[in-house]
């Protein structure tokens, strides 16, 4: 895509996607929840859409040097398995209102503008939108709305962990973060996210596991807030 961040009125993007994660993009390794998620951020930032141009290319070159794999499924059987599997369904419909400021992957999954979703409260100062139907324990697809000042309970991520921030920002022991900004992390990473005071943050977030608070309050917390 050829967006650039000044298309959408933000600054300049400043956290980015690990190696790692750009190569599993690049081979549709991700589940779709965080396949968004990296989408939403290359609308928004030139060096990371030139890195995923290389490891779509690393992944080609990789892809041709395999020597033809034996199917030892026939067609029916494959087709069986699945149908076994649950479906896992995300909305689909089209943002009618055509919200610029939000990234055309994410804006399409939405059944209207942000600030028209049925947000449900979970917390003081925390509101979310589910973008799938998964259980907790599959991990989380939501966008969270976060009141100005707010401090998120100190945790850490038994796997991985994407948060896009689609307005508004917040800090932590990484960094600061910012519109079009995308914190890529893992269960070596412990923090404790605080919004600024400007405006409210929304963020857009997908895990693909719980994540580990490590305080009392979080972990009482953890079944009501879903992630």
């Amino acid at each position: 895509m050829n967006i650039s961040e000044q298309t959408i009125g933000i600054d300049p993007v400043s956290h980015h996607l690990n190696d790692e994660t750009l190569l599993d993009y690049a081979c549709g390794a991700l589940p779709v929840a965080m396949e968004t998620l990296v989408a939403c951020h290359l609308t928004v930032c030139p060096h990371c859409r030139e890195r995923n141009q290389l490891a779509d290319n690393v992944n080609g070159q990789m892809l041709a040097d395999q020597k033809p794999a034996t199917i030892k499924l026939s067609a029916a059987e494959l087709l069986s398995q699945a149908r076994s599997k649950p479906a896992i369904s995300v909305s689909k419909k089209t943002n009618a209102v055509g919200d610029k400021s939000v990234p055309r992957p994410l804006g399409r999954l939405l059944p209207g503008p942000i600030e028209s979703l049925e947000w449900r409260a979970v917390a003081p100062g925390i509101k979310q939108f589910a973008l799938n139907n998964q259980p907790r324990q599959a991990g989380a697809f939501k966008l969270l709305r976060l009141e100005p000042g707010i401090t998120l309970s100190q945790h850490t991520h038994n796997e991985r962990e994407l948060t896009y921030v689609v307005r508004g920002s917040y800090r932590d022991e990484i960094g600061h973060f910012k519109a079009g900004d995308i914190a890529d992390l893992d269960g070596h990473v412990e923090h404790k996210p605080i919004v600024g005071d400007e405006e409210v943050c929304i963020a857009l977030i997908a895990t693909d596991a719980p994540v580990k608070y490590t305080t009392m309050l979080g972990k009482i917390m953890q079944p009501f807030v879903g992630i």
